[in-house]
């Protein structure tokens, strides 16, 4: 990501906490308004594989994503809604190192079969180590248990699938 462009993201995710009632440098809140923009990429990435996909694997885990994505970010979204802070608007840029850019998005939507998978992969396991860095910084220093469940299982369920990434890559 460019510099400018990571830095309206912050930018964009200031002033919407600025403009609300939530602390920006409540740990909890941070991880929403954090990780809404990174699930929004994960679920692109998991809707990419449909029709590209060669494995059984990427097929049966991208329905997974799509899911439990949703899911999370509607959870997300409704902590911040509780904590009168709005949401990230759609379109806002993931922060942080990790995340997949648009010219790494065009080569995907490029691709199909093995090739496919094999960018997949990649793309989704730095992504996913994105995540858990996230997580692991709200558990040590968030108090609100609800975040605290999702970024464990978040932690839990994304180095199972790193590793099942690299057991599909050898």
């Amino acid at each position: 990501m460019s510099a400018i462009r990571l830095f309206a993201t912050s930018l964009v995710l200031t002033l919407v906490v600025a403009c609300s009632g939530g602390d920006p440098a409540d740990p909890d809140v941070r991880f929403s308004l954090e990780m809404i923009p990174q699930y929004r990429q994960t679920v692109q990435l998991a809707e990419m594989a449909q029709g590209r996909a060669y494995s059984d694997w990427v097929k049966a885990t991208s329905v997974e994503i799509r899911s439990q994505g949703r899911a999370d970010l509607q959870a997300m979204t409704n902590w911040l809604s509780m904590w009168e802070v709005a949401a990230p608007p759609p379109g806002a840029r993931p922060i942080g190192p990790g995340n997949i850019t648009d010219a790494e998005f065009a080569k995907l939507r490029d691709l199909t079969g093995e090739a496919f998978d094999r960018t997949w992969f990649g793309l989704m396991s730095r992504h996913l180590g994105a995540g858990m860095t996230t997580s692991r910084v709200v558990l040590a220093v968030g108090d609100h248990s609800p975040t605290a469940d999702l970024a464990r299982r978040l932690v839990r369920d994304q180095e199972e699938m790193v590793a099942e990434i690299e057991r599909q890559l050898a």
